[in-house]
């Protein structure tokens, strides 16, 4: 199959899933962008806000809510515990599992770095009118919703709980 049939048959401009990703991508340049002030990446400024928002303070459950394996939530958490904007103690009900909470520090720079990822995404959305951006968050919470992902309590597709392997 030559090339231009290939395009023909996958036209990326076509897919769906292809627009979602390079929007994510994009999106995600813009806020490492705009959050290097804070010296945090995006993925970082979205653990911290899994922490202090949805009260997430387990490894495994920050991980799967943000689509990452355990050893690279582990690292990502390591780095944020070095620049002290997370603490990591024992459980009360189970000293072998670890809670995590943002230090005084790591809400101080959450606080800081939500209005620049605010700022980040209206440079992201900067091309669409206030009625399409309603619309674009419209459709994507209709299909989260039908995923079964409730926005404001579970934030996680995945239902099973976290184990010790998590």
């Amino acid at each position: 199959m030559s090339k231009q049939e290939l395009v023909k048959l996958i036209n990326p401009t076509d897919s769906l899933g292809f627009l979602l990703g390079q929007s994510n991508l994009l999106k995600d340049k813009l806020l490492d962008k705009y959050l290097e002030k804070e010296d945090i990446t995006s993925a970082q400024a979205k653990a911290l806000f899994n922490i202090g928002y949805f009260g997430q303070s387990r490894a495994c459950d920050i991980g799967k809510h943000m689509g990452v394996d355990g050893s690279a939530i582990t690292r990502m958490l390591d780095r944020l515990e070095k620049k002290d904007l997370i603490k990591r103690e024992a459980a009360p009900e189970d000293r072998r599992a670890l809670q995590i909470y943002l230090t005084d520090k790591g809400q101080e720079t959450l606080e800081r770095a939500l209005p620049l990822a605010r700022e980040a995404l209206a440079e992201l959305t900067q091309v669409l009118n206030e009625q399409e951006v309603e619309l674009l968050k419209g459709l994507l919470t209709k299909i989260l919703s039908a995923s079964g992902c409730n926005l404001f309590t579970d934030m996680s597709l995945q239902k099973e709980p976290c184990t010790e392997q998590d």
